[in-house]
């Protein structure tokens, strides 16, 4: 009788799935399996670790190329794996067990038997087979997708890498799978450059490019590669995990990957405390700057002439010496002004050239009525308004709002203390439990040996270690957080000085923060009419001045010119 060199394939989809980096258990049924025949001689293994059969094709795996390229070669004759959904979930498998027939191979699985291709009867039962894996692997991802949704919205970290800024530390919890989950928390030498991007984006007005070069010049390391990109600040920008909310269905797999509009994302219920790093109205606020800036180069590359309608009209570029530049417009003709200063040249007495700049704002369809505006005469009519108003900004009370944080932070310390002492209790019940029966286990009358006892005990004894460890730091961070509170207390009643913010402003700071402000300047030769964003509630009495007059019921203040 001749003797049949057999190969084994053993796979699995995920990480999660190996057992200390290895396929054990696959191994032994395979083995098992080989040994029960007489006939069967194992030949080698070939082995795939967290390589998906349904997402992938039999071209993108490695293992199924070598196999066929081996096949060709003759150098086995069966091979063998512990169901067919271990070789395909995918209808088009049905070919390639096909093709290593026609190549002389059997194909055996523990579970199926052999997968034939012989009769027609044969390639259909396995396009059925195939057929059911493919389902299989479409319910597991909808039940995965569900759970991950649950998770999120509970507040929960769904597993992967830890965005930047962050480090992964041990939660505590226990998966259903004995493993023991991660949780996100705050690096703080990288959640101090993630502020900074945000206020760079935020309060200077740069772009993604922009600010990967000032972060490259000032020697920041890069999060994967030797230097920030522009691509990595936008993902950081648009991540809301700084603002303390996981989120999920971001992007949508089709024929191409398709990003989806924030409104469209699925959010954490609840806020998560202790992983913020950017509040949440700043990263409102840059959401808006970064939609409002998409929307306007959109327009500006189909050259519409429209105007542009949005809740917040960021500056476009925040450069240049003109501040009002993007929100000043032609009180005459509507069209939004733009600049049109020039140089002065000469030459004195010790031939020195000199070059003088003035700065000008003009209107692009050069009205008859005026066109040119200089930047001193606009500037400081506007700056002077702009500057009562900031004065009069009512001092803000966030009292009740600190109160809340700290409640939320208490609940979530206290889910997190009360699973712990669960998870402690069972684990320490498991220990006393194993260690009784260590005495048949000696005798051999127990179900498993000594030496696996002692394993399964040494391992809870470990997680019992990291729970211990893992509370003594929730009690810390308690402490900590009362402490804080009660710091923060005496200082609760809050009043930036907003004026003096403008005033020490540069340009660029002044643009973004006009830009938030007023909605529109309309310029005319004798008077400036300017259309506040802010509420007439957001500020303490009226607006009167020398220099402007405010209209009742309206944020609209005209200036006339005296």
């Amino acid at each position: 009788m001749a003797v049949k060199k057999v190969r084994t394939l053993l796979r699995v989809s995920s990480r999660q799935q190996l057992y200390d980096d290895d396929i054990p258990i696959q191994r032994a049924e395979l083995a098992d399996y080989i040994a029960g025949q007489p006939e069967w001689e194992f030949d080698g293994e070939y082995v795939e670790k967290a390589v998906s059969a349904y997402k992938n094709s039999v071209e993108d795996r490695e293992v199924l190329v070598r196999i066929a390229a081996d096949a060709r070669t003759h150098a086995f004759d069966i091979l063998l794996a512990y169901m067919s959904d271990r070789i395909g979930r995918r209808e088009e498998y049905t070919f390639y067990i096909s093709t290593l027939n026609g190549l002389g191979v059997e194909v055996w699985t523990v579970k199926d038997g052999k997968l034939k291709s012989e009769e027609h009867i044969d390639k259909l039962l396995n396009y059925i087979r195939f057929w059911q894996n493919e389902g299989e692997s479409r319910k597991t991802g909808m039940r995965v997708r569900d759970a991950q949704v649950e998770m999120i919205k509970a507040g929960k970290f769904v597993g992967g890498k830890a965005p930047y800024g962050y480090r992964l530390t041990d939660s505590g919890m226990i998966s259903n799978h004995g493993r023991l989950l991660k949780k996100l928390e705050i690096c703080e030498r990288e959640a101090a450059v993630v502020r900074k991007i945000y206020d760079l984006y935020l309060c200077k007005g740069y772009g993604y490019e922009k600010i990967a070069k000032e972060l490259n010049a000032a020697g920041i390391p890069a999060v994967t590669t030797d230097r920030w990109k522009g691509g990595t600040v936008c993902s950081i920008l648009k991540n809301p995990v700084y603002m303390g909310y996981f989120a999920i269905h971001r992007r949508e797999r089709g024929k191409t990957l398709r990003r989806l509009d924030r409104r469209e994302w699925i959010l954490s219920e609840k806020q998560c405390g202790d992983i913020v790093i950017i509040p949440q109205p700043d990263w409102e606020k840059v959401q808006e700057i970064r939609e409002a800036r998409k929307k306007r180069l959109m327009e500006s590359r189909s050259k519409s002439a429209s105007l542009y309608e949005t809740q917040y009209q960021a500056p476009l570029n925040p450069r240049g010496r003109l501040a009002l530049l993007d929100i000043a417009y032609c009180g005459y003709c509507g069209s939004r002004l733009k600049s049109a200063g020039y140089s002065n040249r000469w030459t004195t007495k010790d031939g020195t050239e000199k070059v003088s700049c003035v700065g000008r704002y003009g209107c692009p369809q050069k009205c008859k009525e005026r066109s040119y505006y200089s930047q001193d005469f606009l500037e400081k009519t506007v700056f002077g308004v702009v500057r009562d108003y900031l004065g009069r900004l009512k001092r803000i009370d966030i009292t009740q709002e600190m109160k809340n944080i700290k409640d939320q932070c208490e609940a979530d310390n206290a889910r997190e203390e009360k699973a712990v002492t669960g998870e402690t209790e069972r684990l320490t019940k498991d220990i006393d439990t194993l260690e009784g029966k260590l005495p048949e286990a000696i005798r051999g009358d127990y179900c498993f040996s000594a030496e696996t006892l002692a394993r399964m005990i040494a391992e809870r004894r470990r997680q019992l270690k990291a729970l211990r460890q893992h509370m003594a730091a929730l009690e810390r961070k308690r402490e900590r957080m009362r402490s804080a509170y009660d710091n923060a207390e005496a200082h609760a009643e809050v009043s930036p000085d907003w004026r003096r913010v403008f005033e020490e402003a540069d340009v660029a700071e002044k643009k973004m923060l006009l830009a938030s402000l007023i909605e529109r300047i309309d310029v005319k030769d004798n008077d400036v009419n300017i259309r506040f964003r802010v509420r007439r509630s957001d500020f303490i009495g009226g607006c009167g001045g020398d220099a402007a007059q405010e209209t009742i019921g309206s944020d609209t203040i005209p200036y006339i010119r005296g």
